[in-house]
């Protein structure tokens, strides 16, 4: 059964991003870092489901998604129903809002959104697979150089009793400050890999 997170310090929130930035750069495959992102912040905020985009070109495009409830729902072998998609980059989306305002979005129930926002929820991935979006936390991954690198997305933060809620003030804090830390280390990987890349291309 999931458990409510405590109300946390602002002390306590800080030291639970630095121990998990630590772990976080040791990584150096960014297909591992970017999950590994996914899965820190999900068990951070104790969310159901989660998801993260990079942006390539105009597009977001999903790299990974995480969902505990349609993960239990499986059959041995068969996987989430969730393949790399793309969408255009604009703000109709709450992740593509995310990413060009450059801030924080929090809507605690994404089929009652307010009519005079530019974005609306997209239910399609909810009718495919019967499962009930509520709250969602999206805040974009920007670089030191304010560059915005991707979105990270949580989905359905979970009450004591494993039933959706909205995300807390101290969600927003912990993913605001999290996000800062993972934009970094994605940058030290990609850099990693380009030095790594033309180490071997002076060698050969």
């Amino acid at each position: 059964m999931a458990t409510i997170p405590a109300i946390r310090t602002r002390e306590e929130i800080l030291f639970d991003i630095m121990q998990t930035t630590s772990r976080l750069y040791g990584i150096r495959d960014k297909d591992i870092l970017l999950e590994r992102i996914l899965t820190e912040a999900r068990q951070a905020l104790i969310a159901d489901a989660g998801s993260i985009y990079l942006i390539e070109g105009d597009k977001l495009v999903i790299h990974y998604a995480q969902n505990e409830t349609l993960q239990r729902r499986l059959q041995p072998g068969e996987k989430l129903p969730f393949s790399m998609f793309a969408f255009p980059l604009d703000k109709t989306t709450i992740a593509g809002a995310a990413a060009l305002t450059k801030k924080l979005i929090n809507e605690p129930d994404v089929y009652a959104i307010s009519p005079d926002k530019s974005y609306k929820f997209g239910n399609s991935s909810d009718i495919a697979t019967r499962y009930k979006t509520v709250s969602a936390l999206t805040i974009p991954l920007i670089a030191v150089s304010g560059e915005v690198l991707g979105v990270l997305q949580m989905i359905n933060a979970l009450d004591a009793q494993g039933k959706p809620r909205s995300f807390s003030t101290d969600d927003e804090m912990f993913l605001s400050h999290f996000a800062a830390n993972a934009a970094a280390t994605l940058m030290h990987a990609s850099l990693t890999r380009e030095m790594i890349l033309r180490m071997v291309q002076m060698a050969e």
